[in-house]
């Protein structure tokens, strides 16, 4: 059967296509690097921080969210060396894992400073990426928001019940519960959206109002 939307896709605008083809180029590169190419490695990250600094982004957004992302980062990094005994070169196995995270995230933020996320998946769409990818995208993406107000709901009531006091390890599992309850709440969301959802006549493809 084919997709009754794909006779109706239009072309993409240049100039989006354009800026998701150097975003992807740069993660490509940045995926050939590693710690003996390190100068490449560090012209792909100027690149893409010269290109952060056109698009008006604050160097203490930038940096804040990399401290965000670091962390996750050092972790994989780490984990590689940790389950291959940690031989000769972890060092630059390590390296190298960095290096890769950090250009593929300053590139992917650069994307999202320069393409919205609707012209993203309007590109997507008109470059014929199949529609239960750009659906999942799309749905993706505007559930995030519902699940970040869950939370703080859930952090809101957290703090009500314990009057903000607690200690660390009181903190640490409280968040362990957390993120239980929130994944319950977010399966039972989705089951009942998605029931919903084909009651309305939901049949799995994206159609961009004219």
């Amino acid at each position: 059967m084919t997709d009754p939307s794909s006779t109706h896709r239009p072309s993409p605008p240049l100039g989006s296509v354009l800026k998701l083809t150097a975003s992807l180029g740069v993660v490509l590169a940045g995926c050939s690097v590693s710690w003996e190419t390190w100068p490449l490695a560090g012209s792909l990250i100027a690149t893409t921080a010269a290109g952060l600094a056109i698009a008006g982004v604050r160097i203490r957004t930038l940096v804040r969210r990399l401290f965000l992302f670091l962390p996750f980062v050092f972790l994989i990094a780490i984990s590689i060396p940790i389950s291959q005994g940690f031989s000769a070169p972890w060092l630059q196995v390590a390296a190298t894992v960095v290096l890769r995270g950090v250009i593929s995230f300053l590139s992917g933020l650069w994307l999202i400073q320069v393409l919205p996320f609707d012209q993203l998946l309007t590109t997507l769409r008109g470059l014929y990426l199949p529609s239960v990818v750009v659906a999942s995208l799309a749905m993706m993406y505007r559930y995030l928001f519902v699940l970040w107000e869950e939370t703080g709901r859930l952090r809101i009531a957290r703090r009500a019940r314990t009057l903000g006091h607690s200690n660390r390890i009181a903190k640490w599992m409280t968040g362990v519960a957390l993120v239980g309850t929130l994944v319950i709440r977010s399966l039972d969301r989705a089951h009942r959206i998605h029931r919903a959802m084909l009651s309305r006549g939901w049949d799995g493809h994206v159609r961009p109002w004219p």
